[in-house]
């Protein structure tokens, strides 16, 4: 799922080593962030982020777009195309300063949004073996509510 201009939601697979097992653990929720918003939070992209800025259309072109279309569809007559972009600006705006102040957003229910520092740290390009350096740099970070993540088991 998308929400054009902010980012990508989705449900990943990960796999984790519990006593030498392997679990598939379904409940993890992921957020990836369209350039848009990153540079309106003025993010420090790294190394190896050039690889996601070019793929910031998928923030259009997801399974599930999230837009004023959508919006009006999912509430019904209720609510114009107008109210439900400004609606959506407004989110993404609100979103955007209170992350740049320093706050978490939190939608009861839904999740949080909060920025995390990554400090510097040296990497390796797994095909040359090569040393990468990535700079420090802040991030966003979702943490899926817990009817979110029952609802994705």
């Amino acid at each position: 799922m998308a929400l054009p201009d902010f980012g990508m939601f989705s449900v990943s697979s990960r796999v984790r080593n519990a006593n030498g097992n392997t679990a598939r653990d379904e409940s993890a929720v992921d957020f990836d962030v369209c350039p848009a918003f990153g540079a309106a939070l003025d993010l420090n992209p790294g190394n190896g982020d050039q690889r996601r800025n070019e793929a910031g259309s998928k923030c259009r072109s997801a399974d599930v777009v999230i837009d004023a279309d959508r919006v009006v569809a999912e509430t019904g007559k209720g609510l114009s195309k107008a109210d439900a972009k400004k609606a959506l600006d407004g989110f993404i705006s609100a979103t955007t300063n209170a992350l740049n102040e320093g706050e978490t957003v939190e939608l009861i229910g839904f999740g949080s949004f909060s920025i995390s520092k990554r400090s510097a740290r040296t990497g390796r390009n797994p095909q040359t073996g090569k040393e990468i350096k990535s700079a420090a740099k802040n991030v966003v970070k979702f943490k899926a509510g817990a009817e979110l993540s029952k609802s994705v088991n």
